[in-house]
């Protein structure tokens, strides 16, 4: 009798102990985002690898030092801020002369960019390559990682 409830009682636990796990590991789960290049500029735009904007100010503010060192008489347009929408400027420290961010990806609260280093022509005795991404969502990011 003491046996059959030994052996209910660790089957009860191990039933938890699976549910909870697959709780666990749904949070774990790594999704791709869906984003956008907005602009690539090779001037200092931040003093760090990335900037989250989170306002129409902030946005122009960085267009402002895009126009202001573009030597064209046209100057790039300047995005409309979304609530529904995240701006990241990528300016991160690389060996070769240009990058490209070719995926980023998200768990909980932590997003992922993978970058890939390439040298770019353009961008020769330049050393500030810069890009402006848009998310197609709205997110507080506790933690970025830029890969390299």
């Amino acid at each position: 009798m003491k046996s059959r409830y030994l052996l209910y009682f660790s089957l009860l636990i191990h039933l938890f102990s699976c549910q909870n796990a697959k709780m666990n590991s749904g949070n774990l789960e790594v999704k791709e985002v869906e984003f956008e290049e907005v602009n690539h500029v090779n001037i200092r735009l931040i003093d760090s690898e990335f900037k989250i904007l989170k306002s129409q100010a902030e946005i122009n503010k960085i267009y402002q030092i895009i126009n202001a060192n573009n030597p064209s008489p046209r100057k790039n347009p300047i995005p409309t801020f979304e609530e529904n929408e995240t701006y990241i400027v990528l300016q991160p420290k690389i060996e070769q002369l240009d990058f490209t961010v070719t995926k980023v990806s998200e768990r909980n609260k932590n997003l992922e960019l993978k970058i890939q280093q390439y040298d770019n022509p353009e961008f020769k005795n330049k050393k500030y390559p810069a890009i402006i991404i848009k998310l197609n969502k709205k997110s507080n990011y506790n933690n970025i990682k830029i890969k390299k």
